[in-house]
């Protein structure tokens, strides 16, 4: 069992890297923004839809970063070499294990969210959630092979629960947007 010394530790280090590299990240994407919306510029995109954007493709593209940067540069390449297909492994007897066990749910929350804003084929859940899992496996093969992450089929499931659940978000102010915005 983990000490609660050594919990506030991994929480600690869970919050602080995606908050570290939330800023370059934001500010790698806002470069390629920019590069993007002078494209917009030249097609004669109007500028309010041109700012909105800039600013959602900037956000994405900061969200990926900070997932790409999560799931891979946050440790040592070698470091960890282990598969579980057992599901529901990882969900444990502690609140570290619980806490890490929801992360992977609301890391992929903003998935659900912007592929349906950003490409309108994604607005079919379907669609949308299988794109999270295919996502989803893509990493943790990707950690397997990388020896980046623990290779875990919880992973694969709680990071698609997340994806479906970020489709229903941008789904629920979709229609709450339709029925209040008028023409």
């Amino acid at each position: 069992c983990i000490s609660s010394a050594a919990s506030d530790v991994y929480k600690r280090q869970d919050f602080s890297q995606p908050v570290l590299s939330l800023i370059p990240d934001i500010f790698v994407s806002t470069c390629v923004i920019f590069v993007i919306s002078r494209l917009c510029e030249k097609r004669g995109v109007s500028e309010k839809k041109c700012i909105r954007s800039r600013v959602i493709w900037t956000l994405f593209l900061a969200y990926i970063l900070v997932v790409f940067h999560t799931t891979f540069f946050s440790r040592e390449a070698g470091s960890r070499k282990t598969v579980s297909l057992i599901l529901f492994e990882t969900w444990g007897r502690s609140f570290h294990m619980h806490a890490m066990f929801i992360e992977n749910i609301i890391m992929f929350i903003p998935f659900g969210v912007f592929l349906p804003t950003l490409f309108e084929r994604f607005r079919n859940w379907r669609l949308c959630v299988l794109t999270g899992f295919l996502c989803s496996c893509s990493i943790e093969i990707s950690q397997y092979i990388t020896q980046r992450g623990y290779m875990q089929l919880d992973d694969v499931v709680t990071n698609t629960v997340g994806a479906l659940l970020g489709w229903a978000v941008w789904r629920a102010v979709r229609r709450w947007r339709e029925s209040h915005v008028q023409d």
